[in-house]
């Protein structure tokens, strides 16, 4: 076989010196006489010489044309059978990496699919003796082919199988999986990759490399781009919104970050809800910059929305989206009990609720300001407020509830049996105590027991200025408050406590207590508490503008919005919106579902039966197929006697990358990582004639055809050396 074919048109060049010997045979000669006898005597002695000499000089002249050409033609020869192992061939593993960022495309092609090419060259290169196994090298290893080279077809049709995995590889594993079986023959490993830095991390001093012998060849073939790439993508957690509730705001993060190191970019980071653009905002980023950009959408409708944050196309498209649902459920139930009925005065119950009920149908909200007239219509439909009195109150009426309010009421020890029945069984309580709440009727008839938080008697007098108090340390990772982490908006900034109730909580490890608000003494202000199934919201101070100026202030409508979005009892069936890449994603069943056929779909449209059990937590049921990008549902067909109609909930499944997983090894780096192991580093296109010689048994000889043309040469030199010299003079005689 060559490589230069063309070129062997010239061999019959080698002809010319048998040529021009030829026609040397019959060429007149000058002998020199004395007499015919010695001359007869010295020709028939020396005959034989000469000859012998002419005919070596003749076919070394051939041999040095014909070098020449094979040369230029560089031939490429099968490898002895006796130099490998007897003739049983060679055990060869090809790892392809699979991990995320392969899909990067360059070129017109992408790095996933240069290695393909590269693998399949490999494969039809190699000898019907050779064995191949391919491993696809992602999250987890994953053997696509193994069998003998002669089943070409077989194993590049599995080589063309190979998907990208959503998680960036871990080439460690892949090796690992090599190694775990024992060689049939010499091994040599192939690792055809992007050059990612995460996907090597793992492998600097791995036993799996002490497993590799000196004399084992380890080849790196970097098919990634070999140009510097600017890319920009949404990276980072999944939104962390509240359960979505048709009309209330959602507060929604995307991270994006800019992969080049020494580029800047720009980019509109667009919000898509049902493919169509809600809002959108222009970034620009320096080099290897990261920023998280926050907004606020409020779903128009009831069920199933699909939303993603999307870039403009680059050299990575895969990242230019983040996906995530929106499960959004119909109005809220809230019931605002009020305390016992007394004169009409700015002390009386009645003088709070109108705060709280025009919280609860006002259109401001936490977030970026919106001047669409529909939201608040949208978020009046989606709330449906009822006052009532504490004498009034009656368990059908809370059975019916998402979100209790509990305003300044007198607690006695029937109302507070109910109440707590109520949120043990999955209901939230928010409470705001005044001017007619006793702690110690609280502490006795509701807030019972050690782990619960408790109401101190009230501090302050909103006569004197100097007994007012400020707000201090804020979580503002909480869902509650979580809308409020906007430097622009200093939220909370001015609010004033004139009269409050200081909370004692116990918001140890121990406890069960969560800290929401403190003093600037650290006295606990607001906080959360579990009781049972359900969650309480204790606030130290009234929903009153006597008792604070906070009711007055535009923090306090999103404030009691979020809270009440946040308490509201669990719905049937519930899912995350995002999950990460090979993470279970979980659906969580209320107890009288717990018989609810499930079934999930995942983007190729495969179904899968999803079994509910019963974890200590709920009622829960798992789906552990969610290796591919896209958008995943769950079908819940609830028992009959409940409902006959089927809920579909869905989440997302992005890439699971940052901007380190584009930071590429080179050629020294990556031989320090595989250390002691002492790897062939290649850097080109499956076609590169170095890969062909290094991965098969075919070698290139021209670099051995040019020393035995050097050789020829020095021995037809020394040969004409050898010949003895002929007089100018003489008669001219024919020859014999």
């Amino acid at each position: 076989m060559f490589t230069n074919t063309l070129l062997l048109w010239f061999l019959p060049l080698a002809l010319v010196p048998i040529i021009l010997h030829l026609l040397a045979l019959f060429r007149i000669r000058t002998v020199e006489l004395s007499t015919y006898r010695f001359l007869m005597d010295s020709y028939v002695q020396q005959r034989w010489r000469l000859r012998l000499l002419e005919y070596l000089l003749m076919f070394l002249r051939a041999a040095f044309v014909a070098l020449i050409v094979l040369s230029f033609s560089r031939p490429v020869v099968q490898k002895f059978e006796f130099l490998v192992a007897g003739g049983t061939g060679r055990d060869v593993t090809i790892i392809v990496d699979a991990g995320a960022t392969m899909t990067l495309r360059t070129g017109g092609k992408t790095s996933l699919e240069r290695a393909q090419d590269a693998a399949k060259v490999i494969v039809d290169l190699l000898g019907p003796e050779d064995h191949v196994t391919v491993i696809r090298a992602g999250r987890r290893p994953q053997t696509m082919a193994t069998g003998f080279a002669l089943r070409t077809e077989t194993i590049n049709t599995n080589i063309a199988a190979i998907k990208p995995d959503p998680s960036r590889a871990d080439l460690s594993l892949a090796l690992s999986e090599a190694l775990s079986t024992p060689a049939r023959a010499p091994r040599m490993i192939c690792v055809l990759t992007g050059g990612g830095r995460t996907a090597w991390s793992d492998l600097e001093g791995h036993p799996a490399l002490r497993k590799l012998g000196p004399d084992t060849p380890f080849v790196v073939m970097n098919v990634g781009p070999s140009e510097p790439v600017v890319n920009v993508g949404v990276l980072g957690e999944p939104p962390r919104p509240l359960r979505a509730v048709i009309g209330l705001p959602v507060l929604l993060e995307a991270t994006v970050a800019n992969c080049s190191r020494d580029r800047p970019a720009d980019a509109t980071l667009s919000v898509m809800l049902d493919d169509k653009r809600v809002d959108y905002s222009n970034v620009a980023l320096q080099p290897a910059q990261t920023t998280t950009l926050p907004f606020t959408v409020t779903p128009t409708r009831q069920g199933l929305i699909k939303g993603s944050f999307s870039l403009s196309a680059d050299a990575f498209a895969d990242d230019d989206a983040f996906l995530f649902c929106l499960n959004v459920e119909p109005r809220l139930e809230v019931l605002i009990v009020i305390g016992q009925s007394g004169p009409q005065s700015s002390q009386d119950p009645g003088y709070e609720v109108n705060y709280i009920n025009a919280a609860m149908t006002s259109s401001l909200h936490a977030g970026k300001a919106d001047s669409k007239a529909t939201r608040g219509r949208s978020l009046a439909d989606a709330l449906s407020v009822t006052t009532t009195r504490l004498r009034e109150m009656s368990r059908s009426q809370l059975e019916a509830t998402d979100v209790v309010i509990l305003d300044n009421a007198v607690m006695k020890p029937r109302h507070g049996r109910m109440l707590r029945q109520y949120v043990e069984s999955g209901g939230g309580l928010l409470i705001f105590p005044g001017s007619r709440s006793d702690p110690a009727d609280y502490a006795k008839s509701l807030l019972r027991g050690s782990e619960l938080p408790k109401l101190g008697k009230p501090v302050g007098d909103p006569d004197v200025e100097s007994s007012f108090s400020s707000l201090g340390e804020i979580d503002l990772r909480h869902p509650v408050l979580s809308a409020f982490d906007d430097p622009e908006l200093d939220s909370f900034s001015t609010v004033q406590l004139y009269r409050y109730f200081p909370i004692e909580a116990d918001a140890t490890a121990t406890g069960t207590a969560k800290v929401l608000v403190r003093l600037p003494d650290q006295t606990p202000i607001l906080v959360e508490a579990a009781m049972g199934e359900g969650k309480i919201l204790l606030a130290g101070f009234a929903a009153t503008p006597n008792w604070s100026n906070l009711p007055l202030k535009p923090e306090y409508v999103p404030l009691l919005l979020r809270s009440v979005a946040y308490l509201r009892r669990p719905t049937q069936a519930q899912v995350q919106p995002a999950v990460r890449p090979h993470m279970p994603a979980s659906l969580r069943l209320t107890e009288s579902w717990s018989q609810a056929r499930v079934e999930a779909t995942d983007p190729d449209g495969q179904l899968h039966p999803i079994d509910v059990k019963y974890t200590g937590n709920g009622y829960t049921g798992t789906l552990l197929q969610t290796g591919r990008k896209g958008y995943y549902s769950f079908m819940v067909e609830p028992p009959v006697e409940l409902s006959p109609e089927r809920i579909e909930l869905a989440f997302a499944v992005n890439l699971d990358t940052s901007r380190e997983d584009f930071e590429t090894l080179n050629e020294a780096e990556i031989g320090g990582l595989l250390a002691p192991v002492e790897p062939l580093y290649l850097s080109g296109s499956p076609d590169d004639p170095t890969l062909k010689n290094q991965l098969t048994q075919r070698r290139e000889i021209w670099r051995l055809l040019i020393w035995v043309l050097f050789c020829v040469i020095g021995v037809e030199f020394f040969l004409a050396t050898l010949r003895p010299s002929r007089g100018s003079k003489g008669r001219e005689v024919g020859h014999p």
